[in-house]
C-alpha cells in the first residue's frame, strides 16, 4: 500500500537556515532538507514517517522554551535531548522512551498526555526542578 504524499513535506516555515537543529515547520534535519531532491523514494518515506514522532518531540522541547537535538542512539532509533535536561528521549506511538547516559531506556505510556504533562514528567525523571 502506498501513502500519496505531496512532493516534500516543507511547509515555508523554516527555521534550519538560522541553525535550528530540526526545522520548527517540517521537523526535516538539516541534512535531510539539503538531501531531499537526491533521495529516493524509500529514503523519503522513512523520512516522512520520523515527521509526527519529531513534531512532537518539538512541542515537548518548547515547552522548556527550547529546540530539540536529534541523536542516534545505540539501538539505531533516533532520540531527542533538550539542553536542560540530562537525557534523552523519543516518542513512539503513546509511549515515551527517555534515558541518561549509561543506563538502560525507560519507557512509560503517556497516551492522552499533554507535551507540557510529557515535560514534567521527564523533568521529574530527570530530577531537575
Amino acid at each position: 500500500m502506498t501513502t500519496e504524499r505531496p512532493d516534500s513535506p516543507c511547509i515555508a516555515v523554516c527555521s534550519t537556515a538560522v541553525g535550528d537543529d530540526i526545522c520548527r515547520g517540517c521537523a526535516r534535519s538539516f541534512d535531510e532538507i539539503s538531501q531531499w531532491c537526491f533521495m529516493d523514494a524509500e529514503e523519503r518515506e522513512l523520512v516522512w514517517l520520523q515527521l509526527p514522532l519529531r513534531q512532537r518531540g518539538l512541542k515537548i522541547a518548547a515547552v522548556f522554551s527550547c529546540l530539540p537535538e536529534l541523536h542516534q542512539g545505540e539501538d539505531g532509533g533516533e532520540w531527542m535531548s533538550v539542553p536542560c535536561l540530562p537525557l534523552w528521549f523519543r516518542m513512539e506511538g503513546n509511549c515515551l522512551h527517555w534515558l541518561r547516559a549509561g543506563e538502560p531506556a525507560c519507557q512509560r505510556d503517556c497516551a492522552g498526555w499533554s507535551p507540557a504533562q510529557v515535560a514534567a514528567f521527564l523533568r521529574e525523571q530527570a530530577g531537575v526542578e
